[in-house]
């Protein structure tokens, strides 16, 4: 069996300068024994800085967020197709109420840009 998508190995931290994301911590591991039982819901609350850093108002304005694409994934030269994707701002959403009704599906579209992943999903989704 091949792999098309290579495994990304990072030898330096994940985080950018202007990165709001930087700013959260890990639980140390007597936390993570004392909250192993509670819901991930729960668990969240024990992380400094997560609640602040992911309430909508702090998301909206860095959106869409940008995926980047690994360095050895090879280009990919597309048929014609009848769809197009081009990511749309959640003009929609103004607060963390409008994000409630949505599955995981459609709010991971609303969020991220997938444009740059177009040789990936490509290569996975051979039907053109």
């Amino acid at each position: 069996m091949s792999m098309l998508i290579p495994a990304l190995e990072h030898t330096e931290p994940l985080c950018l300068p202007e990165s709001p994301f930087h700013r959260l911590t890990s639980l140390s591991r007597s936390a993570l024994a004392t909250t192993r039982d509670l819901a991930a819901a729960h668990r969240r609350l024990w992380v400094t800085h997560f609640v602040a850093t992911f309430q909508w108002e702090a998301i909206r304005p860095l959106l869409p967020l940008r995926l980047e694409l690994p360095p050895d994934v090879s280009p990919w030269h597309a048929r014609l197709c009848r769809s197009c994707y081009v990511w749309l701002p959640p003009d929609d959403m103004h607060s963390a109420n409008d994000l409630a009704g949505l599955d995981d599906f459609d709010l991971v579209v609303r969020l991220f840009d997938f444009s740059p992943w177009r040789p990936i999903l490509g290569q996975r989704f051979l039907s053109q």
